[in-house]
C-alpha cells in the first residue's frame, strides 16, 4: 500500500532523502489525525446498511490529512464490496486501511509529484495494492513561476489526468474483457470435453445393449433348436 510507481526511483534518488525527516513528522500526524477521526466518532457502523457505512467511511477517507505537494495529484481510490463488508465488521481492519492511506496522503513529494496515484483496497491486506503514475514539476507547491504560467500549466495537468484516468479505465475494461473472453472459451471447450465424453459414454452403453441383446438372442435361437432336436 506504499506510494510506488513508474516514478519511484525518480522519487528514491532526487526526493525521498532530502525530505525523509519532514515524512516522518507528516505520517505522524496523519496517525493522529486519523486517530482522532476514530475516537470522536462513537456510531456504531455494524448497525449501518452497507450504503450508509460506504458513505460513512468515505467521509472519513476524504477527512484525512493530505500535504500540500499532492494538491494537483489525481488521486483513485477503488475499494471493493467485501473490503467494506470487512471494514464495517472489524474496526481493526479499518483502522489498518485508514492509517495506510494517511501516511500515503501524508508524503510530502515536494516540487516533484506523480501525475496519478492509484490504490486499491479490498478484503484482505495482502490483496491491497497501490502505484503512482508519472512525474512531473509540481508548480504550485514550488512557487517558481507566475500566477499566469500557474493557472496555464495547471489547466494542461488537468487535461493530462483526466487523460491518463481515462487510459488506465479503457485498459482496466480491456483487461476485463479478456478475462471473460478466456472464461467463456475455457467453459466452452469443458462443455465441448464434457458432451465428447457423454457421447462416447451413451455409445459404449448402446453397444453393450446390443451386444447382450445379440447374445441373448443367439441363447435362445439354441435353446429353441434344442428342443426341437430332443423334445
Amino acid at each position: 500500500m506504499s506510494v510506488s510507481g513508474i516514478g519511484q526511483n525518480y522519487y528514491r534518488n532526487n526526493v525521498a532523502s532530502a525530505q525523509s525527516k519532514r515524512n516522518v513528522s507528516n505520517i505522524e500526524k496523519a496517525d493522529i489525525f486519523v486517530g482522532r477521526i476514530i475516537g470522536k466518532n462513537s456510531i456504531s457502523s455494524e448497525d449501518m446498511t452497507l450504503e450508509k457505512y460506504k458513505k460513512y467511511f468515505n467521509e472519513k477517507m476524504n477527512s484525512l490529512y493530505t500535504h500540500p505537494s499532492q494538491k494537483n495529484m489525481n488521486w483513485v481510490i477503488d475499494i471493493t464490496d467485501t473490503a467494506y463488508e470487512r471494514m464495517q465488521s472489524e474496526p481493526e481492519y479499518e483502522k489498518k486501511i485508514l492509517d495506510a492511506l494517511a501516511k500515503n496522503k501524508a508524503v510530502d513529494f515536494g516540487g516533484n509529484i506523480p501525475q496519478m496515484a492509484y490504490t486499491h483496497i479490498d478484503d484482505t491486506y495482502e490483496k491491497c495494492y497501490g502505484y503512482t503514475q508519472g512525474m512531473k514539476e509540481n508548480v504550485g507547491y514550488s512557487g517558481s513561476s507566475s500566477s499566469k504560467s500557474r493557472n496555464s500549466a495547471g489547466s494542461q495537468k488537468k487535461a493530462r489526468q483526466k487523460e491518463l484516468l481515462e487510459e488506465y479505465l479503457e485498459k482496466r475494461q480491456q483487461a476485463k474483457e479478456f478475462q471473460q473472453k478466456v472464461l467463456e472459451e475455457r467453459i466452452a471447450k469443458q462443455d465441448q470435453e464434457r458432451n465428447r465424453l457423454l457421447q462416447l459414454w451413451n455409445n459404449e452403453r448402446q453397444l453393450a445393449k446390443a451386444s447382450n441383446a445379440y447374445e441373448a438372442n443367439i441363447m435362445m435361437e439354441t435353446v429353441a433348436d434344442g428342443n426341437s432336436l430332443f423334445g
